[in-house]
């Protein structure tokens, strides 16, 4: 009998942060491959859901939209795959589901529970150890997630696999430059950042950073810093937020064109997250050539390699320094903008995918 593997696709109808592009990536990438895989695959979404463009695998709305999304993915979606496998690609799955391969991306509720909201602290500690208990299928992103999920799950290392994420989504992008337009960046020098408003994204850190910058010479007060992401107060805990000093601009979340317009432009990309599964960010900017200073913490060594320009996460000092050495030392950023790309094309989604068909159990495969 021929065995069916559903995909989660409640990160349809969500909007798109870090889990949400992984999943969309990691499922366009198996439908590359649609005609090598072995089985049945249906994405299932939620009512309002924008399944990303599929030629083979097969979109199916389930139930009707009542109430908020996580219902939906605990009560509709496990019936709808209960004649099957699930597979969870964006960091949750239903605690009810019988058979799952569940991406666990990171450790974070157990390492910084400081940074999210309470109840969403309990709810995925509790979670994570369930399946766990229960023995699905556990994958995730980095060896130093695999490391951290162990440890708080207390099971072996090896009962949870490595997936890397792929970084080569922006590569056939068309760069939007009407963001430079809009935010007055045309012929300016800017450093970016690429976060969600999580406390760990180390946000306050770089701004009081990038407020040190001495002013150096004429171009030096033209000099700004481009923050770029959203919030969600839901997931989050509230982090103090002190005025910006002149020169920083916030866009708010923004879509892929936009984005590899402002990579290809910037003077680096700034990435002081002192906790991070994977950190795609840094690899989307090497990607588009763009330099990238980033913290030596959790997985972003891992990730980025030699390929990237390090600094404490906890040292601003050290941060403004770096920022002012790729404002002054052309050779440093020139090294920086060269290595990034070969770098980063170690990662496709192609080999993602790959991997992932090679730790799923056989038997969802057949």
């Amino acid at each position: 009998m021929t065995a069916t593997c559903y995909i989660n696709g409640k990160f349809t109808a969500q909007p798109t942060t870090g889990v949400q592009r992984v999943a969309a990536r990691m499922v366009q990438a198996l439908d590359a491959r649609a005609a090598d895989l072995p089985g049945r695959w249906i994405l299932l979404c939620p009512p309002g859901g924008r399944p990303p463009g599929l030629r083979h695998i097969e979109s199916r709305v389930v139930g009707r939209r009542k109430g908020p999304l996580h219902l939906w993915e605990q009560l509709r979606l496990p019936l709808a795959a209960r004649d099957g496998w699930l597979l969870n690609l964006a960091g949750s799955a239903p605690f009810a589901a019988r058979r799952q391969v569940c991406f666990i991306h990171d450790a974070a509720v157990f390492d910084c529970p400081e940074a999210y909201a309470p109840s969403f602290v309990r709810w995925y500690r509790w979670l994570f150890r369930h399946l766990a208990r229960r023995g699905d299928t556990l994958l995730t992103v980095s060896a130093f997630s695999q490391a951290r999920l162990a440890a708080a799950l207390g099971v072996a290392a090896a009962r949870v696999a490595v997936v890397p994420n792929g970084a080569d989504h922006l590569q056939d992008v068309t760069p939007d430059e009407v963001v430079l337009q809009r935010h007055g960046l045309q012929g300016q020098r800017y450093f970016l950042a690429v976060a969600s408003a999580n406390p760990t994204k180390n946000l306050a850190f770089l701004v009081s950073a990038f407020g040190a910058l001495p002013t150096r010479g004429a171009l030096a007060p033209a000099v700004k810093l481009v923050i770029v992401g959203g919030s969600n107060a839901r997931v989050f805990a509230a982090e103090p937020a002190p005025a910006d000093p002149v020169g920083v601009i916030r866009t708010g979340p923004l879509g892929d064109a936009a984005l590899k317009a402002l990579y290809e432009q910037a003077q680096a990309l700034i990435f002081p997250s002192v906790y991070e599964g994977f950190g795609l960010p840094p690899l989307e900017a090497m990607a588009c050539g763009c330099a990238v200073v980033a913290a030596h913490a959790a997985s972003i060594p891992e990730v980025c390699g030699d390929a990237a320009l390090y600094i404490d996460p906890h040292d601003q000092s050290a941060l403004t320094a770096a920022m002012q050495r790729l404002l002054d030392d052309p050779a440093l950023l020139l090294r920086l903008r060269l290595q990034g790309p070969a770098h980063a094309s170690r990662f496709t989604w192609a080999s993602s995918a790959d991997r992932l068909l090679s730790v799923m159990p056989p038997e969802s495969l057949r």
